[in-house]
C-alpha cells in the first residue's frame, strides 16, 4: 500500500498548474499572431522545430510535478495484522537475597532452580504479558510488562544473587508490581512472588501492599522457595594463610514465613505454595490457566519502503532537460 508521509506537500501543485492555465489562456489570444510570425519567419509553413517548442515547457513542468511528488514522500506501508490476544498481565516478582544461594535443590541452589521455572513458565505463556522483578533489600524492575518473552527471559537469565542487596523487602516487592500491572486495562492481573524468607527490608509492610493490590483488583500467587529443615549454603571466605578465596559451607534452617504469604494470597483471591521441587509452580501456572482471559492486542508493526527517490532523479532530470532544451535546440525561436 503506497501512503505519502508528507500530503500537504501535494498544495504546491497549484503552482505549475496556475502556470499551465496562464500558458494556456496567452496562447489562445496569440495563438493566430504565432502562426503567421512563425511562417514568415521560416518563408514556409510551420517547422518541426517550431511545432515541437512546446516540449521544454512540458519538461519543466513535468519536472516541478515530479519534485512535488518526491517532497511528499510517497512510501510502501506494509502493516503486519496485530491479532488480538486472549491472555492476562503478569508480573513475577524473584527473591533475589543472599539465602537464596542455599543448595538444598542439589547440586544446583533456589535461585538458579526458581529461575530455571519462570523461565519456562514464561515460555509456556504465549498469549499474555509478562513483567520481571528482583528483590532483595530493595525492589527492581527488571522487564515491564511485554509480549517480548525472548527478552524477558534473557534478562531474567542474566539476573544474579545480591543484585538487589541481601535483605528481603517482601512489601516493597509487591508494591513494584502492582505499580507495574495498576494501570493495565485487562480483566485478570496477577503478581507471583517467590521468595525463600521473611520480609526484614524495606518501608512497606508486606499486607498494606496486599490490601493496595487488592484495591487495584490484583490477585497474589505467592510461592516459598526452599526445602522444610537445615540446609546448606556456601560462603566465600578467605584463607588466611594462604589469601586464597575459598568456599565453605553453612547450615541454616528454612525460616519462610508461611502465615504472612499465604495471608497476603489469600486476602488478595490468590493461593500460596510451597515450592519444594518443580510441581509447585506447575501447580501455579493450572490455576492461573484456569483465570478468565482478556483481549490484549499486540503491537502493531510497520514496514516502510521509502520510495522518494525514483520521482525525485526524474523530476530533476526532467528540469535539468527542460533547461538545457530551452537553451540550445530551441533558445532562438520566436515567441
Amino acid at each position: 500500500m503506497t501512503e505519502f508521509a508528507h500530503p500537504e506537500a501535494f498544495l504546491l501543485l497549484l503552482v505549475p498548474v496556475a502556470r499551465i492555465a496562464m500558458l494556456i489562456r496567452d496562447r489562445r489570444r496569440e495563438r493566430a499572431a504565432f502562426v503567421y510570425s512563425s511562417v514568415a519567419l521560416a518563408g514556409a509553413g510551420p517547422t518541426i522545430r517550431s511545432r515541437s517548442r512546446w516540449i521544454p515547457f512540458v519538461l519543466e513542468m513535468a519536472g516541478w510535478i515530479l519534485l512535488i511528488i518526491a517532497l511528499a514522500r510517497p512510501q510502501t506501508v506494509v502493516r503486519t495484522s496485530a491479532d488480538d490476544r486472549f491472555g492476562i498481565d503478569l508480573v513475577i516478582a524473584l527473591d533475589s537475597s543472599g539465602s537464596m544461594a542455599a543448595e538444598d535443590f542439589t547440586p544446583r541452589n533456589r535461585f538458579a532452580v526458581a529461575k530455571d521455572l519462570i523461565s519456562e513458565f514464561i515460555q509456556m505463556r504465549g498469549n499474555d504479558r509478562i513483567g520481571v522483578i528482583t528483590f532483595g533489600t530493595r525492589a527492581a524492575t527488571r522487564v515491564p510488562i511485554t509480549f517480548d518473552h525472548a527478552i524477558a527471559r534473557k534478562i531474567l537469565e542474566d539476573a544474579r544473587i545480591g543484585d538487589n542487596g541481601d535483605g528481603t523487602a517482601i512489601g516493597h516487592a509487591i508494591a513494584t508490581g502492582v505499580n507495574r500491572l495498576r494501570g493495565s486495562e485487562s480483566r485478570s492481573r496477577v503478581l507471583i512472588l517467590v521468595t525463600d524468607g521473611v520480609n526484614n527490608s524495606g518501608s512497606i509492610d508486606p499486607v498494606t501492599a496486599a490490601a493496595l493490590a487488592t484495591r487495584y483488583g490484583i490477585r497474589i500467587y505467592t510461592i516459598g522457595v526452599g526445602s522444610r529443615g537445615e540446609v546448606p549454603i556456601p560462603v566465600k571466605v578467605q584463607n588466611r594463610f594462604t589469601g586464597e578465596i575459598e568456599t565453605i559451607y553453612h547450615v541454616i534452617r528454612a525460616d519462610i514465613d508461611e502465615p504472612m504469604l499465604s495471608g497476603i494470597a489469600e486476602e488478595t483471591g490468590g493461593r500460596y505454595f510451597r515450592a519444594v521441587d518443580q510441581d509447585a509452580l506447575q501447580s501455579v501456572l493450572e490455576t492461573i490457566d484456569a483465570l478468565e482471559k482478556s483481549r490484549l492486542t499486540a503491537p502493531k508493526r510497520r514496514n516502510v519502503d521509502e520510495k522518494f527517490a525514483g520521482p525525485l532523479a526524474a523530476g530533476l532530470g526532467a528540469v535539468l532537460l527542460a533547461v538545457f532544451l530551452g537553451e540550445t535546440l530551441w533558445l532562438k525561436l520566436p515567441a
